[in-house]
């Protein structure tokens, strides 16, 4: 049926004033659009990311948002419905969100846009983009409207809470990403896919209460319990920008953003400033950096929120930035992550292919490295004028509701504690880094989760009798057996495959690569040698053009390699790094 702006708009005025929604279609001559404009956000804006806009036609175009995430498109020779996509970085890690335009005028991307294709649909919102003919036959008005109205029934509590006008069009209703209404109401749900599909998870990040959402039930509501005023959050991204303009000062220009009880793997705030200037001083540091507005990952009361932020530095791939923020009086201030020890945790997943013996294998990974001691006193980094390292921490447990799903002892040898139960993905090495994950485990951690209720605990001594510090939380959930051999990993081309094989240590090297969808270029690392010749080792330095030239190391000598190895990583939507490894010779 033929749509005109003005009988969409009738639809949802309908709707929003508790009409009888009816059932409009999309098919047919479809109505063109003409301007549009909106915000993608997550809370955090996406920043300078891209939006790709596509209608079941076959038109398609690319354009950018700018750094507070608006964007804005000419969609005069688009029908409608038109699907877009926006791709990036917010918090350091990539996303993609979806939306739909069925007239003119502004369009949201948010979690929430994207849940309300998926409920329309009943499919993955980003397999709907994918399939834009065929899944815009799938919905109509009256189920855009229909996902819409359950949405918002389970969100009441909190767009009362956060000042949203219950009258809110949360696809065409603008708003600015600045932490306030519409955007803190971003901030404080976490939307996932559910379990069947077009069903939607919700999630409080402040009460960690849970909902699912489809569009033909009514959902439980979730609560607004005790929210916090993100009104000035974004300063710290602003003040981080301030501090770290160079290496000079530094230590105190940063002292001013930290919380009155700031810890930081094990270290207090003197210690972590002193690390931060030993870090500019070997040019391993955010010197010169941007730093993007902070993205809210949960919230432990109204005054305490674990946040993250992408970084960008010169030279450098984009990284993200986590820690822990405290509202004191005079805003809010970084307060590390509570860890007594410091620690790396995160999960993710790799692939092998093996040329020689034509073998392939993938993996899910839970990267752990934790150390005994506190960031200031780790052997690696002790210098000579300092005092003997003191062991903080002689155990650990995972904690699932408060039982043990992994013990953890030391390895005096390695100065770290490493699982009891878990095999290590890389057993030649003396100090592992990386175990794999059986879907056991997985599942009760991921479970675990989900509920906010898993925990790393350290103890003092090796019976798991005296804590010491305070409790950490895991990032993202652990990829599972049937995820894997589903996930689609980066893989080097075939042209640049074909040329290793005649590659030696003089060769200029040009290497192309293919990124799955959901998946973002993190880094890429070539490792080449000859018994007897100088290594031959060379990584993109920050770089992120594909294809990328690597000619910075070369090693004349290195005639005949008798070892050759390429690994590219890349994060996934949950910041999860999964990569690919060539062994090659």
């Amino acid at each position: 049926m033929k749509q005109s702006v003005l009988a969409l708009a009738i639809a949802f005025a309908l709707t929003a004033c508790g009409g009888d929604g009816s059932h409009s279609t999309f098919g047919g001559n479809a109505q063109t659009l003409g301007q549009i404009n909106g915000t993608a956000a997550s809370g955090s804006p996406l920043d300078n990311g891209s939006i790709t806009i596509k209608d079941a036609q076959g038109h398609s175009i690319t354009v950018q948002t700018d750094a507070q995430g608006r964007y804005s498109a000419d969609l005069s020779q688009f029908a409608s419905p038109t699907l877009l996509e926006a791709t990036g970085l917010i918090g350091g890690v990539p996303v993609s969100l979806h939306s739909v335009a069925t007239q003119t005028g502004t369009v949201n991307i948010t979690p929430l846009t994207d849940a309300i294709l998926s409920m329309s649909s009943n499919t993955e919102a980003n397999e709907c983009f994918l399939n834009a003919a065929v899944c815009a036959a799938k919905f109509d008005i009256a189920k855009l409207n229909q996902s819409q109205a359950s949405l918002k029934t389970a969100l009441a509590p909190l767009m009362q809470a956060v000042g949203l006008d219950s009258r809110a069009d949360l696809l065409r209703t603008a708003f600015a990403a600045d932490k306030t209404g519409h955007d803190k109401l971003l901030e404080m749900v976490e939307v996932s896919a559910g379990s069947l599909a077009g069903t939607i998870r919700l999630q409080s990040k402040r009460a960690q209460t849970a909902t699912m959402v489809s569009r033909d039930q009514k959902p439980n509501p979730l609560p607004a319990d005790d929210l916090p005023d993100l009104s000035r959050l974004d300063e710290l991204a602003a003040q981080l920008n301030a501090a770290y303009l160079s290496a000079d000062g530094l230590d105190k220009r940063l002292a001013a953003l930290l919380s009155d009880d700031f810890q930081f793997d094990g270290d207090n705030a003197a210690q972590y400033l002193a690390r931060e200037m030993e870090d500019a001083g070997y040019g391993e540091t955010y010197v010169g950096g941007r730093f993007s507005p902070p993205k809210v990952e949960t919230c432990y009361s109204a005054a305490l929120c674990q946040i993250s932020m992408t970084v960008r530095v010169a030279g450098m791939a984009p990284s993200y930035f986590r820690m822990k923020a405290r509202l004191q009086k005079e805003g809010w201030k970084l307060a590390g992550n509570d860890s007594p020890v410091s620690l790396q945790m995160d999960a993710g997943a790799r692939q092998i292919i093996s040329a020689p013996d034509n073998g392939s294998t993938k993996v899910s990974l839970l990267n752990l490295v934790l150390s005994q001691y506190a960031r200031h006193d780790n052997p690696i980094y002790i210098q000579p004028d300092r005092p003997a390292a003191q062991i903080i921490a002689r155990s650990a447990q995972l904690l699932a509701d408060g039982k043990a799903i992994l013990t953890l002892k030391g390895n005096a040898e390695c100065a770290q504690l490493e699982p009891q139960e878990l095999t290590s993905a890389n057993p030649d090495y003396p100090c592992p880094v990386n175990y794999l994950t059986p879907d056991s485990f997985a599942a009760a951690y991921n479970d675990a989760l989900s509920r906010n209720v898993l925990k790393l605990r350290f103890y003092s001594d090796d019976r798991f009798t005296q804590p010491v510090g305070k409790d950490f939380s895991p990032r993202a959930p652990l990829l599972t057996a049937a995820e894997i051999a589903q996930q689609a990993f980066p893989a080097l081309t075939s042209d640049t495959l074909q040329a290793l094989t005649k590659a030696n240590g003089a060769s200029d090297l040009k290497l192309a690569w293919q990124m799955p969808q959901q998946l973002w270029f993190n880094s890429l690392l070539l490792d080449m040698r000859q018994k007897g010749q100088p290594l031959r080792i060379e990584d993109n330095a920050g770089a992120l053009a594909n294809p990328l030239t690597l000619n910075a190391h070369k090693s004349p000598t290195l005639t005949s390699p008798d070892f050759l190895r390429v690994t590219i990583w890349s994060l996934d939507r949950q910041g999860r790094g999964l990569y690919t490894r060539y062994q090659l010779r």
